[in-house]
């Protein structure tokens, strides 16, 4: 890696060139490593169900599917296209409208930019946003450049050291609270993780009111913790990794900008992180890949975690 800071942030730490940020970590022998911390064999889905009036912030529009075709209604097509059938055969299909940051996601790298002094915008690694930005998403640093994220994963349960259920909106987490309940939890960060927090707000998936209302999240602080210990990805079960309300008053979304646009690290939101604080496990093997959708600025993503 080359010199690198926050205030020196491209050309990244991983060269000029490069497009994968933090997933350049993910290398055949982390891949074995990781595959170590699955003792029982056993698989929790932390993704929610995407289906109508889920929680999504009105900046990316609601979820929205329909049915396209029924058995019923289909039969005609089919008989156009195919011939008529003898055979009984008919099919029926769902047609999907969302938002690339629906449900549980992660973001890309070209999500989000930092506007300069001159008035242009900057993505990862120095690249100027109006260069890239066409009508189908960014030429350059799509989510089709996202592999897929197998390593190791840390829980974090801030809000059970808390000793709550759930955060407040506005809270935000401090890297030593961090290292206080991998401590208590007798768990350490490593190099190539994925590093899951729970806030507790995800359990009010179901009240998108609340949902939306606000958010607990990592606060600035948190960005060189995550670039100290060199971690791939983090997850957080609400959907801005940010508290809301911000931190510091006129600085929206810091770790958006240090994580994304600075420092490559990938955010995943809307995880559910409930399966795993009911396994009260804390240490396990993450799986993770979004669709290849060419200049997508994220995704929504199946987020798996095998113990």
């Amino acid at each position: 890696m080359s010199e690198w800071s926050f205030e020196n942030w491209y050309p990244s730490r991983f060269g000029a060139d490069d497009v994968l940020g933090s997933l350049n970590l993910i290398t055949p022998a982390s891949i074995l490593k990781a595959l170590q911390c699955m003792k029982k064999g056993v698989a929790y889905d932390l993704s929610f169900v995407l289906e109508h009036d889920i929680p999504v912030p009105s900046f990316h529009g609601q979820y929205f599917a329909n049915t396209q075709h029924t058995l019923e209604n289909a039969v005609d097509w089919h008989d156009r296209a195919l011939g008529k059938m003898r055979n009984g055969y008919s099919a029926q299909n769902l047609r999907l409208a969302i938002s690339d940051h629906s449900g549980t996601h992660i973001d890309q790298l070209n999500h989000v930019g930092e506007r300069q002094a001159n008035g242009d915008f900057l993505l990862y690694n120095g690249r100027r946003n109006a260069d890239v930005i066409s009508s189908f998403g960014t030429t350059e640093l799509g989510v089709e450049h996202t592999t897929p994220i197998i390593s190791r994963g840390v829980l974090i349960d801030i809000a059970g050291d808390n000793g709550v259920d759930i955060l407040p909106a506005g809270y935000a987490i401090q890297p030593d609270e961090l290292d206080a309940a991998l401590a208590k939890q007798g768990v350490a960060v490593e190099e190539g993780d994925a590093v899951l927090v729970n806030t507790g707000w995800g359990r009010d998936w179901k009240n998108p009111e609340k949902m939306l209302s606000g958010e607990p999240g990592l606060g600035k602080a948190c960005a060189k913790w995550a670039v100290d210990k060199n971690i791939v990805s983090w997850g957080l079960d609400q959907f801005a990794t940010d508290p809301v309300p911000f931190e510091f008053e006129g600085e929206a979304l810091p770790m958006h900008i240090a994580m994304l646009t600075k420092a490559g690290i990938r955010l995943m939101e809307n995880v559910n992180l409930q399966p795993l604080l009911e396994e009260g496990a804390f240490e396990f093997l993450t799986i993770a890949a979004p669709l290849k959708i060419r200049g997508a600025t994220g995704l929504p993503i199946r987020l798996l975690a095998l113990v």
